[in-house]
């Protein structure tokens, strides 16, 4: 009998992979936590860059392009985080049906 797909997109809510890495696919649950690490990092890099800009609007590699690559980053982790949820959901619901 499989896991409860709730719980699972629960638990991936909390962390990313956690949800797949409940419902026994291990190695798909840390793939999705080590790209959900390493999208967090290239966001920080981005605040970071963003946050030590001069703010001259002219310049548009000093200041303009680190905060629409932080706003681009953080768009695709929002979408990745949610993507996870549902997998994990959908994967345990697979599991538990069979």
């Amino acid at each position: 009998m499989g896991k409860n797909p709730w719980i699972a997109g629960l638990l991936s809510l909390l962390i990313p992979g956690l949800g797949q890495i409940y419902g026994g696919q291990g190695g798909r649950g840390a793939a999705i936590l080590a790209a959900a690490i390493i999208i967090a990092n290239l966001n920080l890099l981005f605040l970071l860059l963003f946050a030590a800009a001069e703010p001259d609007p002219g310049s548009v590699w000093a200041y303009w392009l680190p905060r629409i690559g932080h706003d681009v980053v953080a768009l695709w982790s929002l979408a990745f985080w949610i993507w996870a949820v549902v997998d994990a959901y959908r994967q345990a619901k697979l599991q538990h049906t069979e």
